[in-house]
């Protein structure tokens, strides 16, 4: 739809151009909107001619632009058309036909249905052929069983098909059949599969260019994955990927020179592949390099630059930078306090991952807010996902007796000792006395019933003696 909207701007520009006359030229000119229109209707007519006359892609592009319009009688028409023209392409033996309706039976739209079985009718025609991704495709629905029957023998078959197409594409040069050569052996989809053997296809790959080859790359350098570790060499070609601007390559640069952890740590250096990554507006380099900014005893400054990449990386989606943002923003350790800013972030972090924390954070500005039914249950639904803070919170409102929630030891005991049992001390500490204090009380009450009793029963024993005695005397 975006494409379409497009080219019709594009289309009207390009009719505003033509149609705008000259100064002092006649009045009898089109306008521009009748010339842009006429420009679009000649288009169409166009795309039906070429249809017609069995051109395919005019077919599917009139099947989308009816589509758009609403137009469902059009929609199935053309798209109707454009399965029978690419099917009677597919079996005239043109492969990328056979490709196209695999796809198209496949994923399945709105302008036509799914239908797996012809989906793998197509792309066995098109392996059958020579494609290797269509080969590579009968072989995951073979093993899955998608469209056809489970068959594990076929998969086999067809996996080993598009190993040894690949491998033959990548002798003559092509550096995206070598990195799929590559993930055959690195996802063990064959026998004698290896790390080892994915290794020269990768590197095939990764020296003509190909960024996600140059990231599996430096990955395997980097954790020593059928090459031997080496950290400068995983350096290497992440930074490759990384001058491409791959965010991916950038982060994993920043973290391993934070971290520390495959060479010596180097803060400047990770904060200024963070600093990149911020400024190619990544998210996750943002909220990290705010992390470093906010370690130890920021200066106010630092802390107001962590706030603002904070909220930047939120509002591009990424929720724990929501969560964090609102935790500067209650205790005003960003340079500002806004409560009401908190509660919003907080409540997108809460509603886009159910994080445990800023549930339990959400929950408190409830109970602020005198909400204590809210918060109860957002409180509850954060115990129940482990959130330590939350489960002690949980077991102290089932003892409190002006707690909205229900006076409750057992369920108080429960939460205390999965939380001791998570390696909370303090609530592990909690639960054994709450245990003993209630084993305690047990044993009080049963003695004070034990007790009443043997007092009922010795003061009824006497009085039955006192009676039995006034009958002896007199007798």
């Amino acid at each position: 739809m975006k494409k379409h909207c497009k080219w019709w701007l594009l289309a009207g520009l390009w009719g505003l151009c033509l149609a705008q006359p000259p100064l002092h030229a006649s009045q009898d000119a089109p306008s521009p909107a009748s010339a842009g229109e006429g420009d679009f209707g000649a288009h169409l007519s166009g795309l039906r001619e070429k249809a017609h006359n069995g051109d395919k892609a005019a077919a599917r592009e009139l099947a989308v632009h009816y589509d758009v319009e609403g137009n469902a009688p059009e929609t199935s028409k053309w798209m109707s058309a454009y399965v029978s023209l690419a099917e009677k392409e597919a079996n005239g033996g043109d492969v990328d036909s056979m490709l196209d309706l695999g796809k198209l039976f496949y994923t399945g739209s709105r302008l036509y249905p799914r239908n797996l079985e012809k989906a793998r009718y197509w792309f066995t025609r098109a392996a059958d052929s020579g494609n290797a991704a269509a080969q590579y495709q009968v072989a995951v629905m073979a093993s899955k069983g998608t469209g056809g029957p489970k068959d594990e023998e076929t998969a086999s078959l067809y996996y080993e098909k598009a190993l040894q197409t690949w491998r033959k594409e990548a002798d003559a040069g092509d550096s995206k059949a070598a990195l799929w050569a590559a993930l055959v052996y690195e996802r063990k989809l064959v026998p004698d599969s290896s790390p080892e053997k994915s290794v020269p296809y990768l590197l095939h790959a990764a020296e003509s260019g190909n960024l996600t080859a140059q990231g599996l790359l430096a990955f395997k350098y980097r954790d020593g994955l059928g090459v031997p570790q080496d950290a400068a060499k995983a350096v290497e070609w992440f930074e490759k990927a990384a001058g491409r601007k791959d965010l991916g390559a950038v982060m994993e640069l920043g973290m391993m020179y934070r971290d520390g952890k495959y060479m010596p740590p180097d803060r400047e250096k990770a904060l200024n592949w963070f600093e990149k990554g911020a400024e190619w507006k990544d998210p996750y380099s943002m909220a990290a390099l705010a992390d470093m900014l906010m370690e130890g005893s920021p200066s106010g400054e630092q802390a107001a630059r962590a706030l603002a990449l904070y909220r930047e990386a939120a509002a591009i989606g990424y929720p724990p930078a929501a969560l964090k943002a609102a935790e500067l923003l209650q205790n005003g350790k960003g340079g500002e306090l806004d409560a009401d800013e908190a509660y919003r972030l907080l409540r997108r972090a809460a509603d886009a991952t159910g994080d445990p924390k800023a549930m339990y954070m959400l929950a408190q500005v409830y109970y602020t807010r005198g909400d204590d039914a809210q918060g109860d249950s957002l409180m509850k639904a954060s115990a129940q996902a482990a959130y330590l803070p939350a489960m002690n919170r949980m077991a102290r409102l089932h003892l409190l007796p002006g707690s909205t929630l229900s006076w409750n030891p057992v369920l108080s005991y429960y939460y205390w000792n999965q939380a001791g049992e998570l390696g909370d001390e303090g609530a592990a500490s909690a639960a054994f006395w709450l245990l003993w204090g209630s084993m305690a009380a047990l044993s009080l009450v049963i003695f004070l019933v034990v007790w009443r009793f043997h007092r009922f029963a010795v003061r009824r024993l006497a009085e039955q003696q006192k009676q039995e005695q006034e009958s002896s005397d007199d007798a």
